[in-house]
């Protein structure tokens, strides 16, 4: 069995950031991803990436993150995260990277919904794109091997510590083993969930899940405002500034708020009770050659010409700000402290950065500075470990991993649903009682209605291993079911309406005595955690009552 100091479960921008980060300390690292080279990026989020460039300090920053984040930000993160942000753009640009550039031939920054001051830094339409080829690049320069189609089925653990992790090899249709000293798992957010479109599939967080470890603020989530409806667009929030326009049918421009996040965006848009559509065709005339990419897939997908046409618009899950909980150095935790062996970063995980909802920018900026903090972690870990763990516990992982994967090849229930009939009842109960809007009522329904589709199960239609990409699927369709009803479980357990979750049967709260973090155990048990409102003497304070 392959032996590595630092294992990386994850392509994304997070998890190469982390591999190139352990990699640099003088770790082996080897990168395990579920997709083909580059799937990951089309994952990558639309909003540039936050870094308070022009600004005598990142105090401002700080303040607008805890303040949209609804107070529930762990303050020392948001600090730190903050901080880093200028000098992870900067190694960025000496990496290659190529950003739209200002009169005085610095990096242009645009004001985006959450921000007090232009702060937002991309390449247009295509930030996300060009980030992971980028870190593609610096991995492969750096000799870090990127395994690819390979699916992480399982963690192996050993008194309480990662250990290791079991693989599916999808292009020869074997289960592999691999021991590690240290673990990242650095996968995306589990958004299909809401979407169904198997992008965002919360590999790294339903992994920690079936190790035991809870699972942090799973309630919170964030949505695209400028998602065109019906055909689900995205579209790059640098729009906003760059002239565009978000229109009510009836007349009169949506104003965004400064001082709220993406969600908070979302909601003003339906707040009217109206159609909203994006007005393009006031788009500053420098600023169009940067959305090439978008007038193109507005064309393809909508028939409709981005400098010519107004699109109509349906906010939509995006993000997810709930997983692995982490603290400030990229180490998972849990109710009895740290899970030695074990980091996080990116969408799979919560670092307690964003609280309750995310600002434009931030998420891409927490996974940089995350995956290079938990990568540099890790590998410290390591060198500091004796040796490896004792391989039996990664054996007995490997055979529980083949005695799962046998059964849904060969034993599926009678009556069980195919996968594409599991994600799309799947989406359709998180669309319908997990949108903006919840109240007690609805949730419970979507407890039960997402208990009744894991009872149900999940059917293959080939029983080769080989080449079986609806297996995968199906193994990560399990895992988005089990977090859809943490989800659910968080929801009904946060009795209050705060950031990104709203309860309608329920008021606003956004005073200093009601904040808790939740905590969400494989069993579907919630408990509270007090929130980190840092250790210096500066710090944003929560109104009081």
């Amino acid at each position: 069995m392959d032996a590595w100091d630092v294992v990386v479960i994850g392509g994304t921008v997070a998890g190469m950031r982390a591999a190139i980060a352990a990699h640099d300390a003088g770790a082996s690292v080897a990168l395990f991803s579920g997709r083909a080279h580059g799937s990951d990026a089309g994952a990558a989020d639309t909003g540039g990436l936050a870094a308070s460039v022009g600004e005598a300090t990142s105090r401002a920053h700080r303040d607008d993150t805890i303040r949209a984040g609804g107070w529930l930000s762990d303050q020392d993160v948001a600090a730190a995260r903050t901080s880093a942000a200028f000098g992870e753009l900067a190694q960025l640009e000496r990496w290659g990277l190529v950003l739209r550039r200002d009169g005085a031939s610095l990096p242009l920054l645009q004001q985006l919904p959450g921000h007090s001051e232009p702060r937002v830094a991309s390449t247009g339409d295509s930030t996300g794109r060009e980030l992971h080829q980028l870190l593609e690049e610096q991995c492969i320069k750096r000799g870090i091997p990127r395994r690819v189609d390979m699916q992480a089925v399982s963690l192996a653990m050993q008194d309480g510590s990662a250990c290791g992790a079991v693989f599916f090899d999808v292009q020869d249709g074997e289960l592999v083993s691999v021991q590690a000293k240290t673990v990242i798992l650095a996968s995306d957010g589990f958004q299909s969930a809401w979407n169904g479109d198997g992008v965002g599939d919360g590999t790294g967080a339903w992994l920690a899940l079936g190790a035991n470890i809870a699972l942090r603020d799973m309630e919170f989530s964030a949505c695209n405002p400028l998602n065109v409806e019906t055909v689900d667009l995205s579209l790059p929030l640098t729009l906003i500034d760059d002239g565009a326009k978000v229109r009510l049918a009836s007349g009169g421009d949506v104003e965004f708020e400064a001082d709220s996040g993406l969600d908070a965006a979302s909601q003003l848009i339906l707040s009217g009770g109206e159609l909203c559509v994006l007005d393009a065709r006031v788009l500053k005339r420098t600023s169009r050659m940067w959305y090439s990419d978008t007038a193109e897939r507005v064309q393809s997908r909508c028939g409709l010409a981005l400098d010519a046409d107004v699109l109509p618009l349906a906010p939509r899950v995006e993000l997810t700000i709930g997983g692995v909980p982490t603290d400030g150095t990229g180490k998972v935790t849990s109710g009895e402290g740290p899970v030695e062996g074990l980091f996080a970063a990116g969408g799979c995980c919560n670092s307690g950065f964003h609280g309750a909802d995310i600002v434009a920018g931030n998420h891409l900026l927490d996974s940089l500075v995350g995956g290079a903090v938990a990568g540099a972690s890790a590998a410290t870990a390591a060198a500091a470990s004796v040796g490896f763990g004792s391989p039996d516990a990664v054996r007995a992982e490997l055979s529980a991993a083949g005695e799962k994967v046998a059964h849904l090849l060969h034993g599926a229930d009678e009556g069980a649903l195919t996968r594409a009939a599991g994600a799309f009842q799947l989406a359709s109960v998180m669309s319908e009682f997990m949108g903006l809007e919840r109240d007690a009522a609805s949730l419970e329904a979507a407890a039960a209605r997402i208990s009744e589709i894991s009872a149900g199960g999940l059917q293959l239609s080939d029983s080769n291993p080989v080449m079986n990409t609806e297996l995968v699927e199906v193994l990560r369709l399990e895992g988005l079911l089990k977090l859809s009803a943490a989800a659910v479980a968080s929801a009904l357990h946060r009795a209050e309406s705060r950031g990104s979750h709203q309860r309608s049967d329920h008021p606003e709260r956004d005073d200093a005595d009601h904040l808790q973090h939740t905590l969400v155990d494989s069993s579907g048990n919630v408990s509270d955690s007090p929130v980190n409102q840092g250790s210096g003497d500066d710090w944003l304070l929560a109104p009081s009552e």
